[in-house]
């Protein structure tokens, strides 16, 4: 199984996964020319991808997915909500056809299975994913917001200015949760124990995780108050500390952990490196997602 992230950050996602002879693409936040063009770098014609899954309704992730479909003829998975919110908020175009799944379910591609885990990030129907082909399993975790146990984590650390320790309460009132959709109360309690993240994590042997933002340069940045609520609250982002103790729960099972959706304003590839060194040490190698480049080919 390999991994490939071809853009990570707010620019634009996309990641390609291979295994078993089958060639999927999470998210569609690049040009189609631009994904076609990444891919050939390693000898990938795009036509030869198997599908293409969209893992929530922001432009990020979504804004290509009727091209990738029209131009390349790659059939698209998604669920209903995040088609309808899409669809309503970006210009997607015409698909012929649109495969739709449910958040929770397993879509089967050959000798491989997806997963798709309901996420708490403040989109219509946010999933994350991890690909399993009966011997390797790989996550393709980003945009995820916290679970129960990441904001008691935070609420026992309040983090000041210079970098560790600011309140980090959660917002309360309707006027910071304008993102958030319908259903959003109901989603935070459902599914999702206190270890939620860590139990997925707990199963994989290669990662590919947000680390947004590091605190300090959020606190002390140019973001407005509630746009650093909003990302600091439940259905937002994670820090490079936040990031770093849930791979740190990973166990023994976990070879690899490849950090993306880096903020431009808010981090720095130095700062998630050193952050990760600090809390996880060196028995599970990082790597960088980049929100410019293309990223070195990881194997399981």
């Amino acid at each position: 199984m390999k991994l490939i992230s071809l853009q990570s950050g707010s620019n634009g996602n996309c990641t390609f996964v291979e295994s078993c002879g089958i060639r999927l693409l999470f998210d569609a936040g690049l040009s189609g020319d631009a994904t076609a063009m990444r891919l050939g770098k390693f000898g990938i014609d795009i036509c030869s991808i198997n599908g293409v899954l969209i893992s929530h309704d922001h432009v990020d992730h979504v804004k290509s997915a009727g091209v990738l479909h029209r131009k390349f003829q790659l059939p698209v998975w998604m669920t209903h909500k995040t088609f309808e919110q899409a669809s309503q908020q970006h210009k997607l175009g015409r698909f012929e056809e649109l495969n739709f799944f449910k958040s929770g379910e397993r879509i089967i591609f050959g000798k491989i299975a997806v997963e798709t885990k309901l996420t708490l990030h403040d989109a219509a129907d946010g999933v994350c994913f991890v690909v399993d082909d009966g011997l390797r399993r790989l996550g393709v975790m980003t945009d995820l917001g916290r679970t129960k146990s990441i904001t008691a984590a935070k609420q026992n650390n309040n983090f000041n200015q210079n970098n560790e320790i600011v309140d980090n309460k959660i917002a309360s009132d309707d006027s910071k949760r304008q993102r958030f959709f319908e259903g959003f109360e109901e989603r935070q309690n459902t599914i999702f124990t206190e270890n939620y993240y860590e139990q997925i994590i707990s199963t994989l042997d290669g990662l590919l995780i947000e680390s947004n933002f590091d605190i300090g340069m959020l606190a002390n940045g140019t973001y407005s108050a509630p746009l650093q609520e909003r990302i600091r609250g439940q259905g937002g982002h994670l820090s490079n500390w936040e990031t770093a103790n849930l791979i740190k729960t990973a166990g023994k099972k976990l070879r690899w952990a490849c950090l993306g959706h880096i903020s431009k304003e808010n981090n720095t590839h130095d700062l998630v490196l050193d952050t990760y060194r600090e809390i996880v040490g060196s028995k599970i190698p990082p790597a960088i997602a980049s929100r410019y480049e293309v990223s070195e080919v990881l194997e399981l």
